[in-house]
Order: C-alpha cells, then structure tokens, then sequence
C-alpha cells in the first residue's frame, strides 16, 4: 500500500535542512511493535545541487502544484517571510526538484510576507 510522503523542516541553531521520510508498513502497530519508529530514516531534500531551505531560518515546506503541470512542487516560506519553490522535475523514480527561485506575484516581483 502506498504512502504519501512526509515532509518536516528540522532546525539547528539558526541554520535548518529540509527532510523528507516515508512512513513504512508497520509490523505491529503504529510504533512496528519494537518500540522503533514507522517511519524510515529521513532523506534530506535537493532543488538542484543544493539542500531546500539551506541557509534559510526555519524553512517551513507546503507542497503544491504551482505550475498546473500535475506535479507537486515545493513552496518554501522561511521566518524572514520569504518565499520560493522547486519545482518538480518530470521523470520517474524518486522525486526531483529544480533550483529554488523566488514565488512571484502577477507583476512579476517577488512574494514576500513580513513578520516583522
């Protein structure tokens, strides 16, 4: 049975990683009845040849379909309120994204929410 896939943003200091797990097929319950964890271990996510949200203060990832192309793409907003998306690649297998590049707005310019 398939599963959809799990995002989380893991945060250390003030630098955080954008990571992915699948949850697996529990063998005994939700915690696989050792004790262990349903989930498999984490896989940090790519746009392009760099890490999503790399450098970035708490990237919090959404997925959706920004481009209308049937593929969910990522959007990332940060706690600066920037925002930007990977766009999902075509092709098989495992999921790949395309460089991060700002969200724009029907103007052209770059989205931005501020917090401060």
């Amino acid at each position: 049975m398939g599963h959809a896939l799990a995002t989380i943003a893991l945060a250390v200091g003030s630098s955080a990683a954008l990571c992915a797990a699948a949850p697996q097929q529990p063998a005994g319950g939700p915690d696989n009845g050792a004790g262990g964890s349903p989930f498999a271990p984490p896989v940090r996510l790519q746009a392009g040849e760099k890490f999503m949200g790399e450098g970035r203060l708490y990237p919090s990832p959404v997925f959706h379909d920004v481009n209308g192309d049937g593929r969910l793409d990522v959007v990332i907003g940060d706690l600066m309120g920037r925002l930007t998306v990977a766009l999902r690649l075509p092709g098989d297998g495992p999921p790949r994204f395309g460089e991060e590049q700002p969200l724009k707005n029907a103007d052209g310019q770059p989205l931005k929410f501020h917090n401060w």
